[in-house]
């Protein structure tokens, strides 16, 4: 949806230029979902201002790279710089890692940072200077882009956003699997822990993974009891669960994978991956391993057909070999 304003704004903006009864004659164009937004956008517009907004835009477009990385990642990154810097790398980056960074420096920095105005025009040259510079801490990656096929490879290039929600809907499914062939008082102490839809999804995947093979229904319980049952609540439970079926994907050859996808992760979710990833190095089997794989490339696809899912063409998605 922000990808959609924002190009909303440039379209609407580059409409001004034309004039405002021109650049209203868009809303008769655009879909009925996008009219209201377009036309706020072109009320709020001053025609003296577009030129300096669209430079803005451009840059902000420069450091979206940044902007794929987990904040709690760039706020070690970011003491490492000098307050100017900061201020100017913050100018650029979407608001919600803003407000996560503002809220984790360390309150000496954030009272040296520059005022909005200062930190507003920056030169090119010397905006990609210090965007260049500062994704030297970070492991190259694609940009969250919409992709026509998807490969399990390719996880990294999901918004952090939708990670999360892949991870909550590996955790059910794992939990599902967990409990094929349970019985009735067992599966009735579960789900008394899940809100009425959660329930109904859980049981409705029992009898859906039901023909599944046995290692993997037998994989999926040993993954509930290997978790710490410290009563974080239901969503981490089932994150965490996600997190380690998703671990038990990952063959020792993925290290360099591995690397990329921890920058969209949380520390303490990177640490936890990467301490499943090592428990089961071991003894990890390539043919259980692929199929891992097939599986997390499912929820991923189903997940974008339901629409939660946005980095993939909907409609259009192919699944690529693992």
């Amino acid at each position: 949806m922000e990808k959609e304003k924002t190009h909303l704004k440039v379209v609407g903006m580059l409409a001004l230029l034309e004039g405002k009864e021109e650049a209203i004659t868009l809303l008769d164009y655009i879909q009925p979902e996008f009219g209201a937004t377009l036309q706020a956008f072109l009320e709020s517009f001053k025609k003296e201002e577009i030129p300096s907004q669209l430079k803005a835009l451009r840059a902000q477009e420069s450091f979206s790279g940044i902007a794929e990385v987990h904040p709690a990642w760039l706020v070690e990154a970011l003491k490492r710089e000098s307050p100017r810097v900061i201020g100017v790398i913050l100018r650029h980056l979407p608001s919600k890692h803003v407000r996560y960074l503002l809220e984790h420096l360390p309150k000496r920095i954030v009272m040296q940072l520059p005022k909005l105005v200062e930190a507003f025009y920056v030169p090119t040259e010397i905006l990609n200077l210090i965007r260049r510079r500062f994704e030297r801490h970070f492991v190259p990656m694609r940009i969250s882009r919409q992709r026509e096929s998807f490969g399990f490879h390719q996880l990294y290039c999901l918004k952090i956003e939708e990670l999360e929600l892949l991870f909550r809907e590996l955790g059910l499914s794992e939990l599902a699997l967990s409990m094929v062939g349970s019985g009735r008082k067992i599966l009735q102490m579960v789900l008394n822990r899940f809100g009425i839809q959660d329930a109904k999804e859980i049981l409705h995947r029992i009898k859906r993974f039901s023909p599944q093979a046995r290692w993997l229904l037998k994989d999926a319980k040993y993954s509930v009891l290997e978790l710490n049952s410290d009563e974080k609540g239901v969503e981490h439970f089932l994150k965490e669960l996600g997190l380690e079926a998703l671990a038990k994907a990952m063959s020792p050859a993925d290290s360099f994978f591995f690397e990329a996808l921890k920058q969209k992760l949380s520390p303490e979710n990177a640490y936890l991956f990467k301490r499943c990833m090592d428990e089961q190095a071991l003894g990890f089997s390539p043919e259980k391993g692929t199929k891992r794989k097939e599986w997390v490339v499912e929820h991923v696809l189903d997940l974008s057909k339901k629409g939660k899912i946005d980095s993939i063409r909907s409609g259009e998605s192919k699944r690529e070999a693992a």
